[in-house]
């Protein structure tokens, strides 16, 4: 195997077994990781050095501003700096008297432990910046020339220290705040930082100095090419996830925006289809063939009403058949849910048990509610219908086979008055049908006597009301029909009439809708076999 083989290999070996070397593990702790070369880091810097204070000596600066360099070598375990830095402190001469000395050097060894934060750590954090808080603990070797000031003269003070002199030697601590710009290469992470430095110095009788410090540094991955290699393969990947991504979403516009365009297509032919398609219909027909007279004689007692829809493709909810007097009152509901029936039949009793009115017009509503499906295909969320059916005469039994009673409600006259000459033509014609129409009922009946009784409503409710006036006028009103039933055909002997004003009322004072109920005429037809007996 060639060399370029063999660093092909390696490098492939690295990437695939370490992690990246700057950034921390997003947590506190140090993780448990394999010794790998890309962890190893150099470090190298310089900055400027504020004057050295002795604590003992208050504020007073024994040097003047100054500056350092330093170099070190370490490792990165799991965001953890362990490192060990060579630094070298130099100050010019002091100034004011009790200043000592010039030329004042540190040459300072230290372990120095410092700790990544990151954005893995704080959200607000940018992605690229790392703050790195730090200690250090070492030996600082001082070497300086005292400065020829009569405080040193007076206190005996050599005129120099060397390097490695006999108490020249002391532990040195260093605290310690960087920031670094990681993320571009681990071969180049510049960073700058401040620290705060102290030492014991006995080579001038002893004391703690202290000084702050300024610096800026580049730290370098001497195999940092390791991760950056991994890094743009990282990019690389995430580049071509993204375009990847983006493709995907592309599709799924492209398909979205094609299922749009169906949808959009489905519905205008559905439109259309539903366009196209006769508007849906119910319908009722009452059965006018026959004559409905539900008096109970067996003959023609029940009306049939049929009903059906058309364009409709499913049963509908619920459907509802009502009958209307001509007040336009319900008298009589037929309601189901699902299919309709094919027809409805009526024995012309109301829901409360009344019996209908002879020679009367009688309505009759269907109304359907289709389902969902057919409300939202025709957008009808209701068909309704109607039709009429009209009675013919009522022989209410009194005495079976015997004796009867017709009760007509449709003779119209004027008002107070037992005359026709103000009504309307319409309400003449249908005085003159009415009449025909029991004339011939009557003369169906062979040997009979007929008593005509008028009948009025008493509005004031009052004795006085019913005897003065509504008597006298339905006793002329009453005469009036038999007289017309005597120019009709039926024979005059066989006629009487009586008025009974607001007496046997239907409706009661207290139902107002229904006073005209009370406004009637009653045709009591007898057998002579009856009367005879």
């Amino acid at each position: 195997m060639n060399k370029k083989s063999t660093l092909v290999c390696f490098l492939c070996i690295m990437v695939s077994a370490g992690v990246l070397a700057e950034p921390d593990n997003g947590k506190f702790l140090p993780s448990a990781e394999l010794l790998l070369p890309n962890h190893v880091f150099i470090e190298a810097g310089g900055g400027l050095n504020f004057p050295v204070n002795f604590f003992n000596q208050g504020t007073v600066a024994m040097t003047s501003y100054g500056g350092d360099i330093l170099a070190g070598a370490g490792y990165n375990f799991s965001g953890w700096l362990n490192s060990i830095t060579y630094t070298r402190d130099m100050w010019g001469q002091g100034k004011g008297s009790y200043a000592l000395m010039q030329n004042f050097h540190n040459h300072i060894v230290e372990f120095r432990l410092r700790k990544i934060l990151s954005k893995q750590h704080i959200n607000w954090f940018p992605k690229k910046l790392e703050m790195i808080p730090g200690l250090g603990l070492g030996v600082n070797f001082i070497t300086t020339d005292y400065y020829p000031s009569l405080r040193a003269k007076e206190d005996g003070r050599m005129n120099s220290v060397n390097l490695f002199d006999k108490g020249a030697n002391c532990f040195f601590y260093r605290a310690s705040l960087e920031f670094a710009l990681n993320g571009i290469t681990d071969m180049f992470i510049p960073f700058i930082g401040i620290d705060y430095n102290a030492f014991y110095d006995t080579s001038i009788g002893g004391g703690f100095a202290g000084f702050p410090r300024l610096y800026l540094g580049v730290r370098s991955y001497p195999f940092g090419i390791i991760n950056d290699i991994k890094r743009v393969k990282q990019e690389h990947d995430e580049m071509l996830l993204y375009e990847q991504q983006q493709h995907e979403k592309e599709l799924q516009e492209l398909y979205e925006k094609e299922l749009r365009e169906k949808e959009e297509h489905e519905r205008e032919l559905y439109e259309l289809m539903i366009a196209s398609w006769p508007e849906p219909s119910a319908k009722i027909t009452a059965d006018k063939e026959s004559n409905f007279t539900p008096d109970g004689d067996g003959i023609n007692d029940t009306a049939i009403f049929n009903l059906s829809t058309e364009y409709l493709e499913e049963d509908p909810l619920y459907w509802k058949v009502s009958i209307f007097d001509k007040k336009n009152s319900a008298i009589k509901h037929f309601e189901g849910k699902g299919k309709l029936p094919e027809h409805v039949e009526w024995d012309g009793q109301s829901d409360n048990g009344e019996t209908v009115f002879s020679l009367n017009e009688y309505f009759a509503k269907l109304s359907v509610i289709p389902s969902e499906h057919d409300q939202q295909r025709t957008g009808y969320n209701e068909l309704t219908s109607e039709d009429k059916i009209k009675t013919g005469v009522l022989f209410e039994i009194i005495i079976p086979d015997k004796q009867w009673k017709i009760i007509v409600n449709t003779i119209h006259f004027d008002p107070d008055r037992a005359t026709f000459e103000r009504i309307s033509e319409e309400q003449k014609l249908e005085n003159k049908e009415t009449l025909e129409s029991i004339t011939r009922q009557i003369l169906e009946h062979n040997e009979v006597e007929v008593l005509v009784e008028g009948y009025a409503n008493n509005v004031s409710n009052t004795e006085r009301e019913n005897r003065e006036e509504l008597i006298p006028l339905s006793n002329l009103r009453a005469k009036t029909i038999m007289n017309i039933l005597v120019e009709n055909g039926l024979d005059r002997d066989m006629l009487s009439y009586d008025g009974n004003g607001g007496s046997n009322p239907i409706a009661r004072w207290e139902d107002r809708e229904n006073w005209w109920k009370n406004r009637r005429v009653e045709f009591i037809v007898t057998r002579k076999s009856l009367l005879e007996s």
